[in-house]
């Protein structure tokens, strides 16, 4: 490990390039934001956020009734790192010299395009995993990593979030059935459910796939296209927001899409491209924050090797070195994080390929 080949990179500039750079939106800050914690491990309450308890009335110089703690369970498990590195190789130096010594209008921002690629590549990745465990837990409750999914020494194949199993549930006509299917009959059964233990949830996501289900179901767009005629006069398919109008004026939950694509490389260095989220599955939530995304503190930035130029984006540590045999520029993003599922339990999961769980 030597220290970087590119002139442009010091701990200075970097610093900088990071702060004023904006970078690709991702849903997992908004359902689990970053939450800095001393320790390498989780522990998530499951069952912290409940519906509130109401005191009681009583008497004057009486004495206040005692109520019961809640019972709550953990889950709890090591903060894993996540960690993604990209190489300048001799023929990139080459490119970085020639364009080096031509560094004047165009070519001085080609120079810097391809001086900070990498700090881009390695911050997105980060970020693009990080989105992958949070739509991969909420769409299904789990996380199944395995060497087709998550290229690295995987030391758990599934981690289980525990959503109770009465917060899982089917559908009682198959929405791929078209027609015949009965969304919204479904989607007032768990909203009842919910209800029935207090729980009022606000919004339904899902793929933009499963919305596509039910737009041609009779029932959908038997309600949906009366509540529009009667009050705007139009006959044409509902779309997102005209729908959301109708749930809303039902009491139900709003739609939200998941649309997100992110890219998982193989050994061999073939990329596939695919939403977390899993198709077919909606899940109810109560609220748009759903818990914390735990990040740890990260060795190599309590420990930095003398020759590592060091920088921070929010919580990933971005380093840039280099090597000699062959020669070589690296970049490297890292962060120690995991999502902690804090309002599991008043969350509900749906899957509207079968009439029960699966």
């Amino acid at each position: 490990m030597e220290n970087s080949l590119l002139k442009e990179v010091n701990k200075k500039n970097l610093e900088a390039y990071l702060k004023e750079t904006i970078y690709d939106s991702f849903y997992w800050p908004t359902f689990f934001p970053i939450k800095s914690t001393p320790l390498l491990t989780y522990e998530t309450l499951i069952g912290e956020e409940g519906a509130r308890i109401a005191a009681d009335v009583v008497a004057y110089d009486s004495e206040a009734p005692l109520k019961t703690r809640r019972v709550i369970s953990k889950l709890s498990g090591e903060i894993p790192p996540i960690r993604v590195k990209r190489k300048m190789t001799e023929t990139d130096l080459n490119t970085y010299n020639i364009l080096k010594a031509q560094a004047e209008g165009a070519d001085q921002e080609s120079l810097l395009d391809l001086v900070f690629n990498d700090v881009d590549f390695v911050v997105n990745a980060v970020n693009a995993r990080l989105e992958w465990l949070a739509l991969s837990a909420m769409s299904y409750g789990s996380i199944a990593l395995s060497p087709t999914n998550n290229n690295g020494i995987v030391t758990e194949n599934n981690i289980d979030f525990q959503v109770p199993t009465g917060n899982k549930s089917g559908v009682a006509v198959t929405w791929s059935t078209g027609a015949t299917c009965t969304p919204l009959t479904d989607i007032r059964t768990v909203v009842d459910a919910a209800d029935a233990v207090g729980v009022k949830l606000q919004y339904i996501l899902m793929r933009r796939a499963t919305f596509s289900k039910m737009k041609v179901s009779t029932e959908f767009l038997g309600e949906v296209s009366f509540y529009l005629t009667a009050r705007t006069g139009l006959t044409k398919a509902p779309n997102l927001e005209q729908t959301n109008a109708f749930l809303v004026s039902e009491g139900l939950p709003k739609i939200v899409l998941i649309e997100q694509s992110v890219g998982i490389e193989n050994d061999d260095h073939t990329i596939s491209y695919a939403n977390p989220w899993k198709n077919n599955y909606i899940t109810y939530i109560p609220q748009v924050q759903l818990g914390r995304t735990l990040a740890g503190p990260i060795a190599e930035e309590t420990n930095p090797p003398k020759q590592v130029v060091q920088a921070k984006k929010g919580n990933i540590l971005v380093s840039k070195y280099s090597s000699v045999d062959p020669v070589a520029e690296y970049t490297k993003g890292e962060i120690n994080a995991f999502p902690s599922w804090n309002n599991v339990d008043y969350c509900y999961l749906q899957y509207v390929e079968d009439t029960s769980w699966a």
